[in-house]
C-alpha cells in the first residue's frame, strides 16, 4: 500500500510540475499585471453598474436584471463580481502562460468595449449635461 501511495504522489507531483499548476507570479510580469488590470476592470463595472442603476440607467444584461429583482443590486453585483473574480483567479493560477495570457487580454478588451468606454459615456453624459 505505501509503495502505491509514493508511486501516486510521484506521478501527481510529475504531472503537476509539467502543468506549470499554481505557478506565483512576481507583481510586474505581464500575466500578473494582465490580472490585476482584468481585477480592476471587474471591480470598476460593479461600482458603475451600481452608481448607473441608483442614477436611473437601466441594466442592458437581463441575467443581472433578473438578479436585481430577486436579491437586490448591492447582493447580486457582489455576487456575480465575486464570481467573475474567481474566475480570473482560476484562469491566472492554472494555465499556462501561453494560453492564460492571450485569454487576459481578450477579456479585458472586451471588459474595456462592453463595459469601461460604454460606462464611461453614460456616467459623463449624467454628471456634464450637454448645453
Amino acid at each position: 500500500m505505501s509503495a502505491v501511495t509514493t508511486r501516486s504522489r510521484n506521478e501527481f507531483v510529475a504531472v503537476s510540475d509539467s502543468l506549470d499548476v499554481g505557478r506565483a507570479e512576481v507583481p510586474g510580469s505581464p500575466i500578473y499585471d494582465l490580472f490585476l488590470l482584468n481585477i480592476v476592470l471587474q471591480l470598476f463595472d460593479g461600482m458603475a453598474t451600481y452608481t448607473g442603476i441608483h442614477m436611473g440607467v437601466p441594466e442592458a444584461n437581463r441575467l443581472l436584471c433578473n438578479s436585481f429583482a430577486m436579491w437586490g443590486v448591492g447582493p447580486s453585483l457582489l455576487l456575480f463580481k465575486a464570481f467573475a473574480c474567481g474566475v480570473l483567479l482560476l484562469l491566472y493560477r492554472n494555465t499556462a502562460e501561453h494560453i492564460g495570457r492571450p485569454a487576459l487580454m481578450l477579456l479585458a478588451a472586451v471588459y474595456c468595449v462592453f463595459s469601461l468606454f460604454p460606462w464611461l459615456a453614460k456616467l459623463l453624459s449624467l454628471a456634464l449635461p450637454l448645453c
